[in-house]
């Protein structure tokens, strides 16, 4: 019984100094066409290093092995591009991130004796793709009176995942009634685009110093992209503006009247002439 005991004593002594594996870092997001850092920091304690893998959905794709040579060997999964220059035995770095380097990775170490322990861990990872340009707003004449109403949409292009979007007047934040919500419309690419409607009737209190301003924000994650339209009040009562019709300002209407009022003086003295 004693030398059982003295047993199960040398174990668990053995075991407290066996490998461990402290923190597995492995980013939440990565962004197409950057670079992303996983890491994997662990103690040997009194074990020998066997050998660390890491995996992408089950499919081992690296490995460090200080027993052979070399002692860095990679291998080909779908969206996993390593930079050997800059990977080691704690670090490995992905390059030329795709949509589909998306995943659950996990490293995995194996101690050889006296523990023989593996152990590992592991975390998702999400792509996003950004747009590459601000959003863009469609639809809306730049010459607008009271009583006109106001259609147009914001459109975000090409992310994932779909872009969040907002109308905002003179930097307050539109109203829920002014709000025309679609679905994402996904593309083949894997990407979306994502489209937000505006409609409301304008009132003079959308004016400020005879111009209104909209702005259309796009957000994904913590990134932020804006596009602002400034749209003028015009100066004439006249029927509501049609899109792609030009609109005649009070002092272009004065010049027009001079206009015609100077034909039809020279047209009568003509006429006189004549006769």
């Amino acid at each position: 019984m004693k030398g059982d005991l003295l047993l199960l004593f040398a174990l668990l002594a053995n075991w407290a100094l066996a490998l461990k594996l402290e923190t597995t870092s492995i980013p939440k997001y990565g962004v197409r066409d950057g670079s992303a850092v996983l890491g994997c920091e662990f103690l040997l304690e009194s074990d020998t290093l066997l050998v660390l893998k890491w995996y992408k959905d089950g499919h081992e794709f690296y490995r460090y092995s200080p027993q052979v040579k070399p002692n860095t060997l990679t291998f080909p999964v779908d969206g996993v591009y390593v930079d050997k220059t800059a990977s080691d035995l704690n670090h490995v770095t992905l390059r030329n991130i795709t949509l589909s380097t998306g995943g659950t990775y996990k490293c995995e170490v194996s101690a050889d004796r006296p523990s023989f322990r593996t152990l590992s861990q592991q975390e998702d990872m999400f792509i996003i793709a950004p747009p590459t340009t601000e959003p863009e707003i469609s639809g809306i004449h730049p010459a607008v009176s009271v009583g006109d109403t106001i259609t147009g949409n914001c459109t975000s292009y090409h992310t994932k995942p779909a872009a969040s979007l907002m109308f905002y007047i003179n930097e307050e934040k539109a109203e829920t009634e002014y709000i025309i919500e679609y679905l994402p419309i996904p593309e083949p690419s894997g990407l979306e685009t994502s489209v937000l409607g505006l409609n409301f009737h304008l009132e003079q209190r959308h004016f400020r110093n005879g111009a209104m301003e909209l702005k259309c924000t796009a957000t994904i994650g913590n990134g932020y992209w804006v596009k602002r339209m400034v749209v003028a009040e015009a100066n004439i009562n006249a029927q509501p503006s049609i899109p792609g019709h030009n609109r005649l300002l009070s002092g272009e209407s004065r010049r027009v009247d001079c206009y015609a009022a100077g034909f039809l003086i020279a047209f009568s003295v003509l006429f006189i002439q004549i006769l």
